[in-house]
């Protein structure tokens, strides 16, 4: 019987021709990734069990992006010892300020990822690497076994096929396709599972888009989401010194399930509280009022959705009264909106614009009060999640965000194109 590419990618990080599902290998991550929130952490948890030297550190990549903007002392002490040890360890792949960025985005900025490798991450939005065809799988605190001993204890995944076609509507992004996804899929299905995407939708979607889709994948507790390497990866593969060799499922390879979907007639989507799974059309959402709008984070902050922001607000002000913050993911993205001119619009439209980092999807950097409602392009909307237990977040693509903070509710951005600024 033939394998997966979840299958084929974990036998040869296993050293074995073939695994089976649910049988557990102890596998060699290519690449291992960690940040500057938990990096310490594991520094310490090291020290508790009489390791000094990191295993992987030929592999390792170590970014700053969940507080880069901080004067907390520990933060900063922690930065230092990060530098230090990174230094003393011998870590190349090491992203300081200026250079930083959100761990999930920084590999695909810097070809630091190939198609078919195992990738190892300590943060829960790992799978969103799944788009460069390599199996990307967050490990959360059992990173730390891997640090010490250069291995992953890990069980083989059954795998879905999700085949996705249909020429989305105008004002569609990426983010809807996913939260349909999602929504249809549903956790009860998808916990750990790995998906391969496919179809005509998603051979369509550039590396953006695709990040996107394997990023939501997360909220329905998947162990992977992978793109099968095409055209469009070995593109992108081209910009660095490496050659990709992908890796693909056997045409025999087994599926616990294939499921079709078609987003012909989909609109932009909305998700309320408790979770990104719990999505209304755009149609039904339009007029409530929001406080602040944020366009940032990992699964938000790419170059897609800095353009749809700055396309969204062209010509016109944030409401006063109403924030908008717009983060993108890393300094290398931000470097590209600079030379489209997408951060000149931004700003002229009264923006506060910040780089690389996790910003109020980690509850830093304009945090709600009370009972404000936010529009975001982050990750998560559970209570709490930007600070007042009170607050409400929705999730929502970056046009629908950025257009919500011009008129001071929500707002479909079509109806903003060509209106002048108030």
């Amino acid at each position: 019987m033939g394998q997966t590419i979840a299958q084929k990618v974990l036998a040869r990080a296993a050293g074995r021709k073939t695994v089976p599902v649910g049988e557990i290998v102890w596998a060699t991550p290519d690449v291992v990734i960690c940040h500057d929130h938990n990096f310490p952490r594991f520094l310490d948890g090291m020290q508790a069990v009489g390791r000094k030297q990191i295993a992987v550190a030929d592999r390792l990549l170590v970014g700053i992006d969940h507080r880069p903007y901080s004067d907390d002392p520990v933060i900063v002490r922690a930065r230092r010892r990060i530098r230090e040890e990174v230094k003393s360890q011998g870590v190349k792949r090491f992203f300081d300020l200026g250079e930083h960025g959100i761990s999930h985005n920084l590999p695909v900025d810097h070809g630091t990822v190939r198609p078919g490798q195992l990738v190892i991450a300590s943060d829960s939005r790992a799978p969103a690497l799944g788009a460069t065809g390599a199996m990307s799988i967050p490990l959360g605190g059992g990173l730390l076994v891997v640090l010490a001993t250069g291995r992953a204890w890990l069980r083989v995944p059954q795998s879905l096929r999700v085949v996705v076609g249909g020429t989305p509507r105008p004002g569609v992004m990426s983010r809807d396709i996913a939260a349909y996804l999602i929504r249809e899929i549903g956790p009860d299905l998808g916990d750990y599972k790995s998906i391969e995407l496919g179809g005509p939708t998603i051979a369509a979607m550039d590396m953006d888009a695709r990040q996107t889709v394997c990023n939501a994948m997360v909220d329905i507790g998947v162990k992977a989401a992978i793109v099968p390497a095409d055209e469009v990866t070995l593109a992108w593969a081209a910009q660095f010194d490496w050659k990709a060799e992908p890796v693909h499922a056997d045409p025999d390879a087994e599926y616990e399930r294939v499921l079709e979907f078609d987003v012909s007639a989909l609109e932009p989507q909305i998700a309320l509280p408790p979770d990104p799974t719990n999505i209304r059309p755009l149609s039904e959402m339009l007029g409530r009022k929001v406080h602040q709008a944020f366009v940032g984070s990992c699964i938000g902050g790419k170059l897609e959705d800095i353009r749809a922001a700055a396309n969204a607000v062209r010509g016109h002000k944030v409401k006063p009264g109403v924030r908008l913050l717009v983060i993108p993911a890393t300094t290398v993205i931000y470097q590209k909106a600079l030379a489209e001119g997408l951060i000149e619009i931004l700003a002229a439209a009264n923006a506060d614009i910040a780089v690389g980092a996790c910003g109020p999807c980690y509850g830093t950097l304009a945090p709600l009060e009370g009972d404000e409602v936010c529009i975001a392009t982050s990750t998560r909307n559970e209570s709490g999640r930007m600070g007042s237990e009170a607050a409400t977040v929705l999730l929502s693509n970056a046009a629908v965000a950025a257009a919500s903070a011009i008129t001071g509710e929500i707002t479909d951005p079509r109806s903003l194109a060509g209106k002048a600024a108030a």
